[in-house]
């Protein structure tokens, strides 16, 4: 019975991602019209339309987060939101007597573990329209002696100085859920960084959490082999509209771990103490190698997965962790799917190794989307000079 109510919890689970997905899908849509509408106007029109689109990007982006069912989809995301509780209240010490600020508090799930966890101080910010009933939950759990919530853009209100600190007065935890799809999708991690230059304790200070890792790996997908035979009927016309759909742009979506066909790879590690913004935008090189499981098989590679691990970890304190990865109990942010072209997708030959690059950037015309380059070569491993048997190029 246990299993039965296990299966159906993730079924649950499954159609509350599902939903969000939607959901973030349509503003993604809808940005990218206003941005192309942008691009239409008259030349001497051209930097007033560029700073307009970059306002309706964020308008847009805020007020997709003030749908109730966003929220609900993250705060039942266990993986997600126990894992900060366990950071916060398994540190008591940290946040004891402390000012703290929730970047992007959503709900103020955050900020109430903070408060309860002993925090003098929490300035709880958003921008979305959910900071009015993130104020009545404060008032209601009886903490709004101690969590302020403020709305607004955090670069605006760093402009503005309208933060609730005492002169002089320093933050010396920020805590922030500001994970995207591929770690940096939304760009809110810019964000978190300007509040913690411009306000957090340079030398006792830390962000909560203080460490974050992108990796990759390869996996298989039979998916496009569904249209063969669809309730007795050839349907492989829909192939073509197919292929088209997930060579056009990164997919979100849960891959199995039994696809997965070779070892996942570290692409960038972020100490989120230290990292600045130009670090987002970034290249790096990686090698994939087939599972020791089908070592002596080939392996086909339909696409290259991404995932990322988020850590707290400081020596003094109790280590707290998630992971996205393939090979763990999913998350709303699912993993990040790159597709090669099925008509060229490569093969790995026993003995050989997958070499590529991954250029990740925010995107030129909406900062809040980004744009993936992989160019990837595969050759003979043991080869003292590496030729390769066969390369290409993912946009």
């Amino acid at each position: 019975k246990n299993d039965d109510n296990s299966e159906e919890s993730k079924v649950q689970l499954k159609l509350k991602i599902q939903a969000l997905e939607e959901q973030l899908h349509r503003a993604k849509d809808y940005i990218t019209k206003l941005t192309d509408s942008s691009d239409t106007g008259k030349n001497d029109r051209a930097t007033n339309g560029r700073k307009g689109s970059e306002r309706d990007n964020d308008t847009y982006y805020f007020s997709s987060y003030s749908h109730s069912s966003i929220h609900e989809t993250m705060l039942q995301d266990t993986i997600r939101t126990k894992a900060y509780q366990d950071a916060i209240l398994s540190n008591k010490q940290m946040f004891k007597d402390k000012v703290v600020m929730d970047i992007g508090c959503g709900t103020g799930i955050l900020s109430l573990f903070a408060a309860q966890a002993g925090a003098k101080k929490v300035i709880a910010i958003d921008a979305s329209d959910v900071h009015t009933q993130a104020r009545k939950i404060v008032e209601l759990n009886k903490y709004d002696s101690i969590i302020h919530v403020v709305h607004g853009k955090v670069e605006n209100l760093i402009l503005n100085k309208t933060l609730p600190l005492d002169d002089n007065e320093r933050v010396d935890v920020v805590i922030s859920e500001w994970m995207g799809y591929a770690l940096l999708y939304e760009t809110m991690l810019p964000s978190v960084l300007a509040a913690r230059d411009e306000y957090m304790d340079k030398e006792n200070g830390t962000m909560w959490p203080n460490k974050s890792n992108m990796f990759i790996e390869g996996a298989t997908d039979s998916r496009l082999e569904y249209w063969d035979n669809v309730y007795g009927f050839d349907m492989t016309p829909m192939k073509t509209k197919v292929v088209k759909e997930l060579c056009n742009e990164a997919t979100v979506e849960i891959n199995d771990a039994k696809t997965v066909v070779t070892n996942r790879a570290e692409l960038i590690s972020f100490d989120l103490n230290i990292c600045n913004d130009e670090d987002l935008d970034f290249q790096a090189n990686f090698e994939l190698r087939k599972n020791k499981s089908n070592a002596q098989s080939s392996a086909k590679v339909d696409k290259l997965v991404i995932s990322f691990d988020v850590d707290f970890d400081l020596r003094e304190y109790t280590k707290a962790s998630f992971s996205t990865s393939c090979q763990t109990e999913p998350t709303h942010w699912k993993q990040t799917a790159l597709w090669f072209d099925p008509a060229d997708a490569p093969s790995l030959q026993a003995g050989e190794v997958l070499k590529g690059t991954l250029h990740m950037a925010r995107n030129d015309r909406n900062q809040r989307d980004m744009d993936f380059i992989v160019t990837w070569e595969i050759g003979d491993d043991s080869a003292s000079t590496f030729d390769p048997r066969v390369k290409g190029t993912i946009t």
